[in-house]
């Protein structure tokens, strides 16, 4: 391995994480203050309902539980997956065809969603370029990450690969400063499906994914007051 390819990977694996996390939370922060009325997820539906329920069902459908099962795996402690039965093999197995699913379901979900804004024309009128990048980060870590299922399961029967990965995570979580090298083992496409996903989470910020915090939220609806609505009885001249 030479200097470059040693220091891109110190770069990406080490330094990034940090720097994208600082900016996803003071960006979101920042803009919420400044401009709270931007935080909407910019639906299209008003304008345009064709594809958009069977793109947008099957995209947040699978997402959501791929990204959970991410941090699931990721953020669980070893000693808790050991007493689980949860061996690195039985965790590829889910990884593989649990994962796998859900990942196929949010790709066609996603490209339903990348056609319909390409080539109708009332909704590609009314995009912003932010739309179309947002799209093309998704369908890019979602594309990598289904390479990285079936290379896991052609070549990668131990779950190895996963430990690599979980022993990356908590060792980002617990600062070590040699984190990042347990990434030189991993296979060039997990490489790129973990970095394109660190992409997604810097441009939550500044794109229409910011609304995506709201869902953390969605509990708060239970519990706020009613609104009260007034109507203005005053007839009309």
């Amino acid at each position: 391995m030479n200097d470059l390819y040693l220091t891109l990977n110190f770069v990406i694996f080490q330094v990034m994480p940090y720097a994208i996390l600082a900016i996803l939370l003071l960006g979101s922060f920042a803009r919420y203050l400044i401009s709270p009325f931007s935080w909407k997820s910019q639906s299209s539906e008003l304008i345009d309902k064709k594809d958009l329920m069977w793109g947008a069902n099957l995209f947040h459908i699978g997402v959501i539980i791929v990204f959970f099962g991410h941090v699931f795996g990721l953020f669980t402690p070893s000693a808790i997956l050991d007493m689980m039965g949860m061996t690195p093999a039985v965790h590829q197995l889910v990884e593989v065809f649990v994962g796998g699913t859900f990942a196929v379901v949010a790709v066609l979900g996603i490209f339903i969603l990348f056609f319909r804004r390409c080539f109708n024309d009332r909704v590609r009128t009314a995009s912003r370029p932010s739309d179309y990048l947002v799209l093309i980060l998704l369908i890019a870590v979602l594309l990598f990450g289904c390479a990285s299922v079936i290379e896991s399961y052609l070549y990668d029967h131990s779950g190895a690969t996963i430990v690599l990965f979980r022993s990356w995570v908590h060792g980002l979580l617990t600062f070590d400063p040699n984190a990042w090298t347990y990434m030189l083992q991993v296979p060039e496409p997990q490489k790129w499906h973990i970095f394109i996903g660190l992409l997604v989470f810097l441009v939550v910020p500044f794109t229409r994914l910011a609304h995506i915090w709201s869902g953390y939220f969605t509990p708060l609806f239970l519990i706020r007051p009613h609104q009260i609505m007034r109507i203005n009885r005053k007839p009309m001249k």
